[in-house]
């Protein structure tokens, strides 16, 4: 059974960053040979084959997530270690809570907590439940409580929030009778608290994040427990790497005991209680621009007359020319210029979550190439999914000296308006987006969504139609977004269901 299971050993470790250990091998290949048998396949050469075809988009294939639910436990409790949550309780929570207290009353507090590997989802409750006690009634906060999970039927249940008797083995009846009520198959939720965890599928190995866009990022705590024993070395390595950045300047990353023994921790600071031991992330450098930049020495553009027709998106319009000129070919062959190699890399280290080194660069080529537009944009988009909003703004407005007409940096900025709960700016942003380039089906979708927040359907399904409309004139596999991940096709899965649920509310 062993030599026919390890080709399968590979694939979930590389997929999941499972490990299966030597004694389970037999196990797993009962398993493996139950579903392919539900499947009705000859043999497990071609569940294999049927595995590998769809590994890099687990999430969404309905096979792992059945063969998830397999290999994964979900067992979890209210509560659960006492000890580390007495930590959350008496320190870190009211250390990060005391911290914005002392922001400007003019100035959005946020929380944002993520309970990565949530399974069915009594973490994720357990947290907002200690911001409930914590954070004072009469204060306006705006709470993300995050809950993540790579098995679908866990999340299902998770949503649900109804849970036995044995899930509050470790809670003080006196919380349960406050948070919890009676239900025929034991204890529900209550729905304050339920209103203020959000769950959705996410693979901690695969996914792209932190990114702004995604929501998944600047978290002032990340709770991933009992998650890591399950990973080999190389997959807690990576994910460690994007949890550093994932957390907001000083947020903390709390474990299970003895998870980390070993992994190299050097970007951590570690800090040890009686209760456990935690990690917290250092606050970036300052790296952005210095004030007597270049760019500040640049002569102001004047804007054009009303009356004008509205300009297109500069960077669709070079792109155009490009491609219709009938010099393109010979581009072809050119040298490529120092400038773009240099954006090339920064970009790399970007993708690779190197914020720290990515702004480093920029500001390196921003040096030799003063009015490169592109590198304000790129250290604003590493700035922000580092969480340091502040120095990403800046980077955005020095942005917008050199082209005011381009669209990027205002996306970034109304995405940032957006993580800092000024809602109205953001909507306004969105809609200069538009106004400068009217086919951003991305700002049309990303517009729906937050007059959705408000309330206001109407104006939501809007202008979720208008982006179904202009999705229609894209070839299906064009990238949409503003960060070239999110094709035509998928996006136009999101925005019909958007509408088929939201049509007939209006």
């Amino acid at each position: 059974m062993k030599h026919s299971t390890q080709p399968f050993v590979d694939l979930i470790a590389a997929t999941l960053g499972l490990r299966v250990r030597e004694q389970e091998e037999n196990a797993l290949g009962h398993k493996l040979l139950k579903r392919a048998k539900s499947l009705g396949l000859p043999s497990l050469e071609a569940y294999y084959q049927l595995l590998v075809s769809t590994h890099t988009s687990v999430v969404k294939d309905a096979e792992w997530l059945k063969l998830i639910d397999v290999l994964t436990v979900n067992e979890s409790y209210f509560l659960r270690d006492q000890g580390q949550f007495a930590l959350l309780k008496h320190h870190v929570l009211p250390e990060l809570i005391h911290a914005k207290q002392q922001l400007s009353c003019t100035q959005q507090k946020n929380m944002r907590v993520w309970s990565a590997g949530c399974s069915t989802g009594e973490e994720a409750y357990s947290l907002a439940i200690l911001l409930k006690e914590l954070i004072p009634a009469e204060q306006s906060w705006n709470i993300l409580v995050l809950g993540t999970d790579i098995n679908e039927l866990a999340l299902l249940q998770a949503k649900q929030g109804i849970y036995s008797n044995w899930s509050f083995r470790a809670v003080n009846p006196e919380i349960q009778n406050k948070y919890f009520r009676p239900h025929r198959q034991g204890w529900e939720v209550d729905p304050a608290i339920r209103d203020m965890v959000t769950f959705q599928l996410g693979n901690l190995v695969q996914d792209d994040y932190p990114n702004v866009q995604s929501k998944i990022h600047n978290f002032d705590l990340i709770l991933c427990r009992n998650v890591f024993i399950y990973f080999n070395a190389a997959a807690i390595a990576s994910v460690l790497n994007r949890f550093y950045w994932a957390l907001s300047p000083n947020g903390y990353l709390m474990t299970g005991h003895t998870e980390l023994y070993g992994q190299n921790l050097g970007q951590f600071q570690v800090k040890t209680f009686p209760e456990s031991v935690i990690y917290q992330r250092q606050s970036l450098p300052q790296l952005v621009a210095p004030t007597q930049s270049p760019v500040n020495e640049t002569p102001s553009l004047a804007l054009p007359d009303s009356s004008l027709t509205r300009p297109a998106d500069p960077s669709t319009v070079e792109a155009a020319t490009i491609r219709s000129s009938p010099e393109s070919e010979k581009l072809e062959n050119r040298t490529v210029s120092p400038e773009a190699i240099a954006l090339d890399h920064v970009t790399t280290l970007i993708r690779s979550k190197a914020y720290t080194r990515a702004i480093h660069a920029a500001n390196q080529l921003i040096v030799q190439f003063p009015r490169c537009f592109q590198a304000y944009c790129l250290i604003a988009e590493a700035y922000a999914n580092s969480g340091d909003y502040a120095n990403a703004i800046r980077a955005c407005q020095q942005a917008q000296q050199l082209n005011p007409f381009a669209t990027e940096p205002i996306y970034l900025l109304a995405q940032i308006s957006q993580e800092q709960g000024d809602l109205e700016e953001a909507r306004n942003l969105l809609r200069r987006v538009i106004y400068l380039a009217p086919t951003s089906v991305y700002a049309y979708f990303e517009l729906g969504c937050l007059y959705e927040q408000q309330g206001n359907l109407a104006r939501a399904c809007k202008n979720w139609q208008a982006a179904s409309d202009a999705l229609k004139q894209v070839m299906p596999e064009t990238t949409v977004d503003f960060q070239d991940r999110l094709t035509a096709a998928e996006l136009q899965i999101v925005v019909e269901q958007k509408l088929s649920l939201n049509k007939s509310r209006v």
